[in-house]
């Protein structure tokens, strides 16, 4: 996660990230990022408030952009970022059907031309500010999937100051590991690193810099696949293919399992120790309840006994919502 700034620099780059303190700071980063895609004969994509877009298309027009022709062309998109943050998001969740509904036909369309296509957002930014950050978590993962199936790259902007005060210090740090690039100084909550972090040769991370992390999914055929991107995405820093591969297989069971026999919303918690890292899946029907006991044995070669071969040390508990079924996994030397 390098700290770059300038269009040229941030080229190679497909999920940008800026801190800002100002409006004006903001409008001359995203506006020269956004100026390179029609420097290349492609498309820009929008998604702010009404002022931002405002402000982003004077600057586009300063530098030389006919902003009118390229709105009649399609090559320049404009979309109010409230209106679709009230549009994907119910009960505190990003709806992953909104996303493809709503997201993906237009940035498919500013790609007809073939050229790149440059997208700017703030919808994570207003629901975070509204307080939903785990909404803003769960869509800036929904992006990094869209952007692994159509091609495009991102430039999310987040006021400074609402993220610094705070108290999500861990999502924080997700916000930006989520990203390839981040523009200008992180938030020093970003920064934090724990007694378990250590440090590769070359100085760069070989561990998260983070000791929790939680994700709340609705209970859809499609979650257990999010939650196994979760965990992926929160272990992508570690560099240890094996850890995150067992660590995904765990999730996917426990959260299949969740789906298939609570039939209720869960939520995934990631904890790490010294030795191991637990994984923890919570749902709403406690134990005995609508036979939430009969899937508890752990039969070999599916379920819980994937998680059972797998694990240190696996369990059950009892919650004031229901229960979880945790596994932990071993860390390596």
């Amino acid at each position: 996660m390098p700290s770059e700034s300038g269009s040229t620099a941030l080229r190679a780059h497909r999920h940008v990230v800026q801190f800002y303190d100002r409006d004006e700071e903001l409008a001359a980063s995203a506006a020269d990022y956004l100026a390179g895609a029609f420097a290349e004969g492609g498309a820009a994509v929008i998604v702010a408030t009404p002022a931002h877009c405002a402000t982003f298309e004077a600057r586009l027009a300063a530098g030389g952009v006919d902003v009118a022709a390229a709105r009649r062309s399609g090559s320049l998109i404009c979309l109010d970022a409230g209106r679709l943050a009230q549009l994907l998001t119910g009960a505190g969740r990003i709806d992953r059907a909104g996303v493809d509904a709503q997201i993906r036909p237009v940035i498919l369309a500013a790609g007809e031309a073939g050229g790149p296509v440059r997208v700017y957002g703030e919808v994570v930014a207003l629901l975070w500010a509204a307080g939903h950050v785990n909404a803003a978590l769960e869509l800036e993962g929904f992006w990094n999937e869209l952007g692994r199936e159509i091609s495009f790259s991102l430039y999310c902007g987040y006021p400074r100051q609402p993220v610094e005060s705070s108290q999500h210090h861990d999502a924080v740090g997700e916000v930006c590991r989520l990203h390839s690039a981040v523009v200008g100084a992180p938030p020093p909550a970003a920064d934090r690193r724990t007694p378990g972090d250590r440090v590769m040769a070359d100085g760069s991370p070989a561990r998260a810099n983070w000791t929790d992390a939680a994700r709340t999914f609705g209970g859809t055929w499609h979650d257990p696949r999010m939650a196994r991107a979760f965990v992926l995405e929160m272990l992508g820093p570690w560099r240890d293919e094996q850890l995150a591969s067992d660590a995904a297989l765990v999730v996917t069971e426990l959260a299949t399992n969740a789906v298939l026999h609570a039939a209720s919303a869960f939520s995934v918690s990631l904890l790490l120790s010294e030795d191991v890292i637990r994984i923890s899946v919570e749902d709403s029907v406690p134990l005995g309840q609508h036979g939430g006991a009969r899937w508890l044995p752990a039969a070999p070669g599916h379920g819980l006994g994937v998680v059972a071969a797998m694990a240190v040390r696996w369990g059950v508990e009892t919650e004031a919502a229901g229960k979880a079924i945790w596994a932990e996994l071993p860390l390596s030397g």
